[in-house]
């Protein structure tokens, strides 16, 4: 058969456009939350990161805005407090009002929490706009929804940093949160999508009183794998009730045990092992009982770090499930911000003696100490 030629031709799609437009009508929700070549994208992102860092410095801008979409978890873990039985969730059109202004307000990086953000219907959506202007994305997840079409989802989404939060290699005590990452197959699922899309991803885990065994296991499997591990000390909650048994918590009594347990993890840091936190971390232990000033929480003012709930309202920390009064994400301005600041500052001056979060420390120590944070940026142990 001849090619269609003249006027007919002029009306022939190429068959290459009609297989797109054919995917388009069959599947737009794929390809809403696509984004064509991830990782060509990773140097523009990075380049707004530092454009907001630097606004962020020199005026009230909001370059780290971290999204709560949902207080709901699928999990009841008996240390955890970020959670609520409110059945609210963020909507789709309020997300995309909360990323225009955040755009407004110069974001850099926007952190998707819960609750369980994966139980959230609409996170691939929000990831994949996000990307789309150049922002940042990362999410922590306790994992149970991880497989390998939710894996592959968050990376063609633009997803840049999972982090995964366990409790141990099996089904511990204090939750049901078991590293999902031991499977093979997902483990092979997430190196594949960091090789093609550029998707980073780490494991969390908690240490307390009765755990350290398992700890070890996960610090070996680390290892052995080569997946980045952050270690954080449960301590009593700074607000509300405590769920966790007391029992759980290290006391100033517990100065042989806490030893011990700080003396492992630094040899294995110092071995090689890709534990992230700074050995500042786990040593400051011993102040925090004694409830020493030794470190600052910068996390609710740093540059203008905003943590949106799911009804649009302005949370103090992640760590505390409340709400500012007289603040909005939209109402903000560049007044509001200033004014937010000024009321959070302090907040923290009397909370911080109460907790002793590793993501705010870990922040805070490479904020304060630059040769350090430089070391770690070029991988040099």
């Amino acid at each position: 058969m001849m090619a269609p030629s003249g006027p007919l031709h002029a009306l022939t799609p190429e068959p290459s456009k009609c297989l797109k437009a054919i995917h388009s009508l069959c599947d737009p929700v794929l390809n809403a939350n696509t984004i064509a070549n991830p990782k060509s994208r990773k140097k523009y992102k990075y380049l707004n990161f530092a454009n907001a860092l630097i606004r962020g410095r020199i005026a009230h801008n909001t370059p780290f805005v971290r999204v709560i979409p949902t207080d709901l978890c699928n999990l009841k873990c008996s240390y955890c407090f970020q959670r609520s039985d409110d059945p609210f969730q963020m909507s789709k059109e309020q997300f995309s009002a909360y990323l225009k202004k955040a755009k407004e307000h110069h974001i850099g990086m926007m952190t998707f929490l819960g609750g369980e953000p994966m139980i959230w219907p609409h996170l691939d959506y929000a990831i994949a706009e996000a990307t789309r202007a150049n922002v940042i994305t990362d999410i922590t997840t306790n994992g149970t929804r991880l497989n390998a079409e939710s894996v592959d989802r968050l990376g063609r989404a633009g997803l840049d940093f999972l982090n995964i939060s366990v409790d141990g290699l099996t089904t511990t005590e204090v939750s049901s949160k078991t590293s999902v990452v031991v499977k093979k197959e997902l483990l092979d699922h997430l190196k594949k999508a960091k090789e093609k899309y550029g998707m980073q991803f780490r494991v969390n885990s908690v240490i307390h009183k009765n755990n350290f065994e398992e700890i070890k296991q996960l610090i070996e499997f680390s290892k052995e794998h080569e997946v980045p591990i952050s270690l954080g000390y449960v301590v009593p909650h700074s607000h509300g009730d405590h769920i966790a048994d007391p029992a759980m918590y290290f006391t100033k009594d517990d100065t042989a045990q806490l030893n011990e347990i700080i003396s492992h993890i630094i040899a294995k840091k110092r071995a090689g092992y890709p534990i992230i936190d700074p050995e500042e971390y786990f040593t400051g232990m011993h102040k925090f009982l004694k409830r020493e000033n030794f470190w600052s929480c910068n996390y609710p003012t740093r540059y203008g770090w905003v943590n949106i709930t799911p009804r649009g309202e302005i949370r103090s920390c992640t760590k505390k499930m409340d709400v500012m009064p007289g603040f909005t994400f939209l109402g903000l301005t560049q007044t509001k911000i200033k004014a937010l600041k000024e009321t959070l500052e302090p907040m923290v001056k009397t909370c911080n003696k109460n907790c002793y979060s590793n993501c705010a420390f870990d922040s805070y120590f490479y904020r304060t100490h630059k040769v350090e944070a430089m070391k770690k940026l070029l991988g040099i142990r």
